[in-house]
């Protein structure tokens, strides 16, 4: 009987060591792995601070550059623009022509552009601007352009013609006493 109970307890330990195996998941995956393709993997060392820091100056830069690059589209636009209105003017040179013109050459943002605008003003001027009136519209649209674009040869440029047109005589006889 002994015999009998003992073959019974060894039969159904079996049993449930079989049962067991069959249903508990094993312990190596046969299935192949999800992102064999490399999408979404990590690298194996994250990055540090100094390549964080280096990777966002590369993105700085770059936004940088577009930015440049747009403002020069922009300026090379108000430059055109300018160009086709100075063409208008030199056609007919009347007063608000020629304050439109100075308007327009402070907003190109070039010292030299106004500059050169000025000195055309004053060699193909009628007769619809007194000096003085000419001399306040040169100067009052002089401070319109950026400080950077005030250079010391711009400002010389602009006060020996606003002193040419406010002193008159006194200015070209100076001018002559240093030829002389």
């Amino acid at each position: 009987m002994l015999l009998i109970f003992t073959v019974v307890i060894l039969i159904a330990a079996a049993i449930i060591l079989f049962v067991r195996r069959q249903t508990r998941p094993p312990l190596l995956e046969d299935q192949t792995p999800r992102y064999l393709d490399g999408e979404n993997l990590r690298s194996l060392f994250a990055p540090d601070e100094e390549e964080l820091r280096a990777q966002e100056r590369e993105e700085q830069k770059l936004l940088e550059a577009q930015d440049a690059e747009e403002r020069d589209k922009e300026h090379q636009k108000k430059l055109a623009s300018f160009e086709e209105f100075r063409q208008t003017w030199r056609e007919s040179p009347d007063r608000a022509n020629t304050i439109e013109l100075l308007f327009r050459a402070s907003q190109a943002e070039s010292g030299e552009t106004y500059a050169a605008t000025v000195d055309e003003i004053l060699h193909k001027r009628t007769e619809t601007l007194s000096d003085e009136d000419l001399a306040q519209l040169i100067e009052s649209h002089f401070w319109l352009l950026p400080q950077s674009e005030r250079t010391p040869g711009v400002t010389f440029t602009i006060n020996r013609e606003l002193a040419a047109l406010r002193g008159g005589s006194s200015v070209r006889s100076e001018e002559a006493d240093r030829k002389s």
